[in-house]
């Protein structure tokens, strides 16, 4: 992940911190520890600086130490069953075109709440509707480029893409209800690899939950690492 107005990085010798200031998302990575309780701090000193409220630890094989999400779990960070096991795959030849679908960068701030509705409605999202003022702010503060695909004049599909110095980063992927096996995700997933060849770097990676890796999987991304995902909530929330 590149450095950016309005993007909070930290690389320490135990872990990697992201976050975009005020958005919904902070993720931990590379996460190799010696004091658990210290690091945990330490990130939470972060979330509040990025000002969000929680943070995603993603831990996988090469994570320490061995009981590594056990001590993060006596420090109180969270395990939910349904957004666990997560597929860390890598994708580095051309998936196919979805030439019958209408995709695009998301240009305008309606377009942005209806790509954020269409996410919340996909992932179940069981909080409250942000404020449309709330939202206007991230449209504003806007780092990364989201995509959408149309059919029928609808948006059926969402993703954005976290560009780096070596690839894309795939996040926040989702397909309305009515959508779904019309090829709008795919088009998406397309429009964000045409995205990084723009760039001169062919590569996107991706944690896919149990939803997404098997149609990932017929595009040509392969596994590289099982992720597991624990969070944290910010302490003075």
């Amino acid at each position: 992940m590149e450095p950016a107005p309005g993007r909070l990085l930290r690389v320490t010798d135990g872990f990697a911190f992201a976050g975009d200031i005020g958005r919904t998302w902070a993720a931990v990575e590379g996460i190799r520890l010696g004091d658990v309780e210290v690091a945990v701090a330490q990130v939470d000193g972060l979330v509040r600086d990025a000002q969000v409220q929680k943070c995603s630890w993603w831990l996988s094989e090469r994570s320490t130490p061995d009981d590594l999400e056990e001590q993060l779990l006596a420090c109180g960070l969270k395990r939910y069953d349904d957004d666990y096991l997560h597929a860390a795959m890598l994708l580095t030849s051309e998936p196919p075109r979805v030439d019958e679908v209408e995709v695009r960068e998301v240009a305008t701030f309606e377009e942005y709440v209806e790509a954020r509705r269409i996410t919340r409605a996909a992932f179940g999202n069981p909080e409250p509707e942000q404020p449309r003022e709330e939202l206007a702010r991230e449209w504003t503060r806007r780092i990364d480029p989201s995509f959408a695909a149309w059919i029928d004049g609808r948006m059926a599909s969402v993703g954005s893409v976290v560009l780096t110095r070596v690839g894309g980063f795939l996040i926040g992927g989702a397909t309305a209800e009515w959508a779904r096996g019309r090829g709008a995700y795919r088009a998406v997933v397309r429009a964000r690899w045409d995205a990084v060849v723009a760039r001169g770097t062919p590569a996107l990676a991706v944690g896919a939950g149990p939803m997404s890796r098997p149609i990932l999987e017929r595009l040509g991304f392969e596994q590289v690492l099982e992720l597991r995902r624990v969070e944290s909530v910010r302490s003075d929330t």
